[in-house]
């Protein structure tokens, strides 16, 4: 920054550009001194509510049960006290965001502590959800990232202790419903906020654990049309939002190739595809006959989302959306096939074989005309774990195996040295 005067006096940059550039280091300098300051807020948050939490377990047995009550209430007042000030005051982002995450975890450190001090009997998945009810509000109220993602871990907790206790969880999907609310106000607001990539990241995960959790399995094999659906649909979303950015930059495409990559690599076993569809309905005590409607409601829920996420994303025409499109059709097909006779296992496995061929070549072809590693990684990647994992299979010596890992290694370095050497020339000669 000192040298611009001296560059402007030269004349090597002009007044004006000597103002964009001071403007661009002022903003990402600010940038970078914000996150590091909300980070040391949220640390000093957990610090403090660990400290006090540890001096009241330190006299707890020597208190008399009215001031241990009164003790208990104290963490979720002080982070009443401390929410209500961000919110007068408006601090920014980093006091509500430590405002939050205090606030959310002395709720369940209070509710513990009362439960304790009167003996209430013991419910796990009813203290998660009371806590996951309190802590909601804070989410709208302070816009806090991280009383969101406390929430959503909190539910997602419940769905798994509620569906091993109370054999189903199916309240999941209202208690995901908020935070769904959330994100897409803040993305009509501004979808470019780190905010929106990690709360993207939280319901996305949630939603793909909690999923397998609450379905009720009574068709089996129905999942594997849902987690096409979801998948796919969270990898066009990404499209429609962010384009062809990736990484942190594009969060929901992210996790929807990841996880479009895992399921064509779970659905090449032929394990997989044995005894699934309407033919082998589960009629034991533990499925419940209303599973079918919920778990196929749910089914068509996501298939839905997909096809109004893949509509809005063919305006883009890019060999991506095609692939994540046509994804949910296959495995679909796959398992309508399955559905109607036995000896589609093999079938089916080679389609998805052939579908991880077809991955990995793809950004292998993408990665080399666009200079990107990234891509071109992925895609030896994807290509690689198909080709080690069937050379497993095969009744080969260990010779060969070895030759033949040696030989992929030398092309994972060749190929990214050379394209190194492109990014390089296409840098210095822009």
């Amino acid at each position: 920054m000192r040298e611009l005067p001296i560059l402007e006096n030269a004349g090597v940059i002009s007044a004006e550009k000597s103002v964009d550039i001071r403007a661009y280091y002022a903003t990402h300098t600010q940038g970078g001194v914000h996150w590091a300051l909300i980070a040391f807020a949220i640390l000093g948050s957990l610090l403090i509510g660990a400290g006090i939490i540890l001096l009241f377990a330190h006299n707890w047995d020597d208190l008399s049960r009215s001031t241990r009550a009164f003790l208990s209430l104290c963490p979720v007042s002080i982070g009443a006290i401390l929410s209500v000030t961000a919110l007068l005051k408006d601090g920014g982002i980093a006091r509500r965001e430590s405002a939050g995450i205090f606030h959310s975890l002395a709720v369940g450190a209070s509710i513990a502590l009362i439960g304790q001090t009167y003996h209430l009997p013991s419910d796990i998945p009813a203290f998660l959800l009371t806590w996951a009810l309190l802590v909601l509000p804070l989410m709208f109220l302070l816009h806090s990232t991280g009383a969101y993602l406390i929430y959503l871990a909190l539910v997602c907790g419940w769905s798994g202790l509620a569906q091993n206790t109370y054999g189903q969880a199916a309240a999941f999907w209202l208690l995901v419903l908020p935070p769904a609310a959330s994100l897409f106000h803040l993305t009509r607001i501004n979808r470019d906020t780190p905010e929106s990539a990690i709360r993207f990241a939280g319901i996305i995960l949630t939603l793909c654990i909690s999923t397998g959790i609450v379905f009720e399995r009574t068709v089996p094999g129905l999942w594997i049309v849902a987690y096409s659906a979801l998948l796919s649909g969270a990898g066009l979303l990404g499209l429609c939002l962010y384009g062809e950015r990736e990484g942190w930059n594009n969060i929901p495409k992210t996790f929807g190739i990841i996880g479009l990559v895992v399921l064509a690599y779970i659905f090449t076993w032929t394990d997989i595809w044995h005894q699934i569809g309407w033919g082998h309905m589960r009629h034991d005590w533990q499925y419940r006959t209303w599973g079918i409607g919920f778990d196929s409601g749910i089914t068509l829920a996501f298939l839905g989302g997909w096809i109004i996420t893949a509509l809005r994303a063919f305006r883009r025409d890019s060999i991506e959306t095609l692939t994540l499109a046509a994804f949910p059709v296959i495995a679909t097909l796959c398992f309508a096939l399955s559905s109607l006779t036995e000896k589609a296992d093999l079938f089916n496995a080679l389609i998805f074989n052939a579908f991880m061929l077809y991955l990995g070549l793809m950004y292998i072809v993408l990665g080399c005309r666009n200079i990107k590693l990234r891509q071109l990684n992925g895609g030896m990647g994807v290509a690689s774990l198909l080709l080690i994992t069937r050379f497993f299979d095969s009744e080969f010596n260990y010779l060969t195996r070895s030759l033949v890992f040696i030989g992929l290694g030398f092309v994972f370095l060749a190929v990214n040295l050379i394209m190194s050497r492109r990014k390089k020339l296409k840098e210095v000669s822009a």
